[in-house]
């Protein structure tokens, strides 16, 4: 009995980058068969899958391996935007896919905004030094009597009041 020879399968490697090719990180990525015309999920153990994160020596990277030969559609998410590539994959044969999503933005290609002055009205107290925390006669008081006189009044006309009654 002769043994069926076995498939031969191939790889899909490649970097998920921003227009300006900086890595994407943790972007999904999945691989779809379209040999038929109209796309079939692939179901294998590591479909989809995240590409590598900054943790790894290669951010941005995904691979597919054992794949049976045939014509493959590459698919990156990143947020809601979605972006892909197609891959004809012969028998036994490597393949590179990168894939660009131009609307992602690396926090470190953002430049980092100079803060502009703002007006603000500052007011400053300036203290004056007295020489006695308690108040002082001076020439423009009326003095002790005179405020002895202006509590007496009232006190006198309170006091006529309840006389008459």
């Amino acid at each position: 009995m002769i043994a069926p020879a076995l498939a031969q399968t191939g790889s899909i490697t490649g970097m998920v980058t921003s227009a300006n090719n900086a890595a994407v990180p943790d972007a999904v990525v999945t691989l779809w068969s379209i040999d038929s015309g109209s796309p079939v999920f692939v179901p294998m153990p590591n479909n989809p899958q995240l590409t590598s994160n900054f943790t790894t020596p290669l951010p941005g990277m995904y691979a597919f391996t054992d794949i049976p030969s045939g014509l493959y559609n590459v698919t990156a998410q990143w947020q809601d935007e979605w972006y892909f590539t197609t891959v004809d994959l012969t028998a036994g044969g490597t393949a590179t896919a990168n894939i660009v999503i131009p609307v992602y933005l690396n926090a470190s290609d953002l430049a980092t905004p100079t803060p502009q002055p703002s007006t603000v009205t500052y007011y400053t107290y300036v203290p004056v030094k007295i020489s006695s925390p308690m108040p002082q006669v001076t020439s423009r008081s009326p003095g002790f009597e005179a405020i002895i006189v202006l509590i007496a009044i009232p006190i006198a006309v309170i006091a006529k009041r309840r006389l008459k009654k």
